[in-house]
Order: C-alpha cells, then sequence, then structure tokens
C-alpha cells in the first residue's frame, strides 16, 4: 500500500523552531532586554499556539512584532496624556487642573526620595504627616488648624463622622445634591454615621428653618455647594452670617462643603465674585471642606480647615488612616499652596495662568497656530469647570477647522497624543485658552494634518 503524502501543514509545524531556540537568536534580543526573558517567552509560547491552532507558518520577524506588540499591551497603563482644547479649564473628565512643570520638578525633589514624612527632625522621632501643611494653611487660610485627605468626598465623610456621628445634621432640601460619580450628599451623611435633618424646600429655604429644626440630637448645620448647577428665579437661600448665627446660638458648628476651594475671588476673570475660603472662616464657619485640584489648581485631594478643636477630632477618628493622603499629594498641594502664599499665582497655577491671559494674546497664539491652513480664528467662551461656577463663561478664541466636525474630532482623538476639541453649530473648534505652549506647536502640526 502507498505511503500518503505529508500534509504541507504538517510540514509546517514541524519546520517550528523550539521556543528556547527562537530566544537565543539575536532577533529577540531587543524585546528580551526591554520585557524580561520570561515575558517574552510566555507571549512566543502563545504566539506559536496560535500558529499551531492555524496551521501557519513560522516567521521570525513576524514573531518578534507579535511579542512586542502583546507585551507591549499587556505592560502599560491606557492613562495618556491628552491636549485639552474643550472650552472647560478644570475638566474632571481630562484630571482637572494641570500641573507647572517647576511645581512638579520641586514636589518631585521630595517625593523621589526619603522625607520627613512621618518623621520629627527636631525630636529625631516619629512625627505626622497631617502637621505638614498646618503653617501654610493658617497663612492662607487664617484658619487655626488643617489636614488633608486624598479628596473632598473623603474630607466631608470624615468631618461629618468625626463630629456629627450617631447625630442630626441639618442640611437644606436645596442643597442635597448629586455631583459628579454618583456623589449624593444625603448618602455621605449616612456613611459618616449622622442623620439626615433636611429642612426648607428646594428653592427656598431661610434660616429660621434651620432655627426651628434644632432639637437636642442636633450636632452641626451642613451648609453644601450645589457645584454643578444653580437654583434661580424664585429662590432664597440665608447668608453664611445668618446661618453662624443660628449654629453659635445653639453651641454647635457650621460646617461647609464648599468643595471648589476658592483661594483668590475670579472675579477679575470676568466671573461672579464669591467668598474665598478665608472668607468663610473669617465669617465663622467652623470646618471648611474643599478640593485641591479645582480652584486651588493641584492635585487631588481634600482640605479640611477650620477650628483646632473640630480638626484634632478629625485627626484621631479612626477613618483618618482610610482617607488619609500620600507624600506626592502633600508635596505637590504645598508647592502649589505656596505660589498663592507668595502671590505667583498667575505665573506658577496654569489654571491661573489660562485665565488671566488677555484676549488679545489669545488671538495672536491662534493666528500663529492656524498661519498656512484653511483654518478660522473666532471668538468662543470658556467655561471654568469643575463645578465651580456652573452657569458662567468668560469670552475667549477658538480655532475652527473645516470640515466634516464629526470626523475631525474623532480623527484628533487618534492623533499622539490625542487632542480634545468640541463641536459648535456643527463646526469643529479647538479652544485656545487651555492649550500649553507645548500643545499649541503640536496642534498647529495636528490640523495641518487633519
Amino acid at each position: 500500500m502507498a505511503k500518503s503524502r505529508p500534509d504541507a501543514g504538517d510540514s509546517a509545524l514541524r519546520s517550528i523552531p523550539s521556543v528556547e531556540r527562537i530566544l537565543s537568536s539575536d532577533a529577540f534580543a531587543e524585546v528580551i532586554a526591554e520585557f524580561g526573558r520570561d515575558r517574552v517567552k510566555d507571549a512566543v509560547v502563545e504566539h506559536l499556539e496560535t500558529l499551531r491552532r492555524a496551521r501557519g507558518t513560522f516567521d521570525e520577524n513576524a514573531a518578534v512584532d507579535d511579542a512586542r506588540n502583546h507585551l507591549a499591551a499587556a505592560t502599560a497603563s491606557t492613562l495618556r496624556r491628552v491636549i485639552n482644547a474643550s472650552g472647560v479649564i478644570i475638566h474632571t473628565n481630562l484630571g482637572r487642573s494641570p500641573i507647572d512643570p517647576a511645581i512638579w520638578s520641586r514636589a518631585a525633589a521630595i517625593t523621589t526620595g526619603y522625607s520627613n514624612l512621618e518623621f520629627d527632625l527636631d525630636e529625631g522621632s516619629r512625627g505626622r504627616r497631617d502637621e505638614h501643611l498646618t503653617d501654610l494653611c493658617r497663612t492662607l487660610f487664617g484658619c487655626e488648624a488643617a489636614i488633608l485627605t486624598n479628596n473632598n468626598a473623603a474630607g466631608t465623610l470624615l468631618v461629618l463622622a468625626a463630629v456629627a456621628g450617631g447625630r442630626e445634621v441639618i442640611v437644606s432640601r436645596g442643597e442635597l445634591v448629586e455631583i459628579g460619580g454618583s456623589f449624593r450628599v444625603p448618602d455621605v451623611i449616612q456613611q459618616g454615621g449622622a442623620r439626615l435633618r433636611e429642612v426648607g424646600t428646594t428653592n427656598r429655604t431661610r434660616a429660621a428653618d434651620y432655627a426651628a429644626a434644632v432639637s437636642d440630637a442636633t450636632s452641626a448645620i451642613l451648609r453644601v455647594h450645589r457645584s454643578n448647577f444653580e437654583i434661580v428665579g424664585f429662590a432664597e437661600s440665608p447668608s453664611i452670617d445668618d446661618l453662624v448665627t443660628v449654629a453659635h446660638a445653639h453651641n454647635f458648628p457650621l460646617l461647609y462643603d464648599e468643595g471648589s476651594g476658592r483661594v483668590v475671588d475670579v472675579a477679575p476673570y470676568g466671573f461672579t465674585s464669591a467668598p474665598t475660603v478665608r472668607d468663610l472662616i473669617a465669617a465663622g464657619v467652623d470646618a471648611v471642606s474643599c478640593s485641591t485640584d479645582k480652584l486651588i489648581g493641584a492635585t487631588q485631594g481634600g482640605l479640611i480647615l477650620g477650628r483646632a478643636d473640630i480638626i484634632n477630632r478629625c485627626r484621631k477618628h479612626p477613618l483618618m488612616r482610610a482617607l488619609r493622603a500620600g507624600k506626592e499629594s502633600y508635596a505637590v498641594i504645598a508647592e502649589t499652596l505656596r505660589a498663592f502664599a507668595t502671590g505667583r499665582h498667575e505665573s506658577e497655577i496654569p489654571i491661573y495662568r489660562m485665565l488671566a491671559t488677555p484676549l488679545n494674546v489669545l488671538r495672536s497664539q491662534a493666528a500663529e497656530i492656524v498661519q498656512g491652513t484653511s483654518c478660522r480664528v473666532v471668538d468662543s467662551d470658556c467655561a471654568l469647570g469643575g463645578g465651580t461656577t456652573p452657569t458662567e463663561t468668560i469670552a475667549s478664541i477658538a480655532i475652527e477647522v473645516p470640515g466634516n466636525a464629526s470626523e475631525i474630532a474623532a480623527r484628533l482623538l487618534r492623533h499622539d497624543p490625542p487632542i480634545v476639541g468640541r463641536i459648535v453649530d456643527d463646526r469643529f473648534t479647538i479652544e485656545v485658552r487651555t492649550l500649553s505652549e507645548e500643545d499649541r506647536s503640536v496642534v498647529a502640526e495636528a490640523i495641518r494634518q487633519a
């Protein structure tokens, strides 16, 4: 009986080298140096299994490319730098506030090595991390004490747990808000161990409503910044002075979830004036919690500022360890606060540099970007973002890119780095106010390609 002829697929399988022989080849030396031999071996084994299932032919170059691509994807983070041309300065989805390289560099000098995070250099013994910002915050905000948590939700949760655990907190119905990430004030109050006592109505709450709700179970009044919306028209809210009077008349604290971290008034940049954190504390608010990556312009964190006895109760609470911030946050936030304390915020904090840039300068920057293209420089408006001034914008300058807006938007999101613009009246625009000097050159090249 005649022997059957060998199948071409079987021949291809028999021609596949051993894994060890493949790894020993010069072609894989660079990949091994980059990812390590063990990981490359696993990638090669997976590649060969795919070949055998498909009865394919081994190709060394294809194997190298497949291993490199597989390992690059498996070991990379999906977090990337993007260019914000959206018209929103503090863009929560894009990481909120950018950090200036000079501030980052000074913070890096501390965080890249060891530090006295929890070491008392005077005593030569264990110290406290929660005291590093105290003097700086006293200078800036006029508070007696301060601590840092990992975000403002954590700060609000901690101060409620420390001050109002097991007792009632009075809150206006108009302030029982939900902001980004399903953060709901009633849920935070409950998780903090306090009981919610609602007063007033959605659109109108008076100081007398708070006073009428006081009982032996009352522990505090909580004022909440509404963040992403405003109530207009037939609306009324008591002033801070009125709430301070009610709270202190009954000998319990007024707490304020201020949220935005307003160190300086943003009215000079074209927004409505509002009390700063220092103003609130000077008016008698007993504890203020706020974010550090909104109007403070630093990295994520939550400051609790106010009376020393309240801050000490927060410091000693068991939740403090779970909610505390790390050395990187302390370093970046401290350097950012120093910029305010020394009057350098418009030069060293990017969001204030953006706000302070005049329209004629923005127009000149836009003209330089569009030079040699068919793009147009147009008037626009820019939002501060981050829930800080939800109903307001300021005048700005944008670049209008001709063509199908959706296609251009998708193409620029695939750019390296991705460029996030916005579509206005079916036209794709690039907001100039939110572009850094480095961003402008990248955008100029990208729109030429687009």
